[in-house]
């Protein structure tokens, strides 16, 4: 069941509302699995049981996007802070450089004379990472991303460029939209968070997409939320 088709059927619920629906379906998710990681470690033979691979699967399936949902917080609320941008894309920097992407290039070109903006810094930073995880998936792992962050227009624009070979004509128009995904297991809810903590903070969040070189993803972001 769709965000949208969620917010249908319960047009009363506010955010926190939904908010409080997934956690508890998250709860008995997490339950779930445990449990039958527990079966599994006291009883090893379950695992060559049909379907339980499959199913073990499934249950983690869920378990993650349930999360992604609840983590997002829905946007409802923006812990804004004001920032020096130059360092906060440095951090970004940094966390990418550790993670495990052996065959991964993310090179970073952030111009020096930034404005301060104001933010959600752990909202902003999740969409930004987002976006360059999806950067790496594109290109399965190996090959270059660039980074550039530049302030012009009275808007502060954050564009990341890949060369995973772009999207299907056919996708390229629904990206955006829930459940929609070219990953094997994706839960197909990434950019449409990441989409919309970007919306949150009045900002917009576009795709050009060039068939059979890469896509680039850009983020555009006013100083102030007032």
């Amino acid at each position: 069941m769709t965000l949208s088709r969620i917010r249908k059927e319960l047009p009363l619920l506010n955010n926190e509302d939904y908010l409080n629906i997934f956690h508890e379906i998250k709860n008995s998710i997490t339950l779930v699995n445990g449990s039958l990681q527990l079966v599994a470690k006291k009883h090893p033979e379950v695992c060559e049981f049909d379907y339980w691979n499959e199913a073990m699967s499934e249950i983690s399936f869920l378990k993650n996007m349930v999360i992604q949902l609840s983590s997002a917080r829905l946007c409802s609320h923006l812990n804004l802070m004001q920032i020096n941008l130059y360092s906060f894309i440095h951090q970004i920097e940094n966390s990418i450089r550790v993670l495990s992407w052996d065959n991964f290039v993310c090179n970073f070109y952030i111009d020096e004379n930034l404005p301060l903006i104001e933010i959600d810094p752990q909202l902003l930073k999740q969409a930004i990472t987002n976006i360059i995880k999806n950067a790496c998936e594109a290109m399965n792992g190996k090959g270059t991303a660039d980074v550039h962050v530049l302030y012009e227009d009275e808007l502060v624009k954050i564009t990341v460029t890949d060369q995973g070979g772009g999207l299907d004509p056919a996708l390229a128009d629904n990206i955006f939209q829930p459940f929609i995904t070219t990953k094997t297991g994706g839960s197909g809810l990434g950019l449409v968070i990441t989409k919309q903590i970007i919306e949150s903070h009045h900002g917009t969040l576009t795709c050009d997409s060039r068939p059979g070189d890469g896509c680039t993803f850009t983020i555009a972001l006013p100083l102030t939320q007032s």
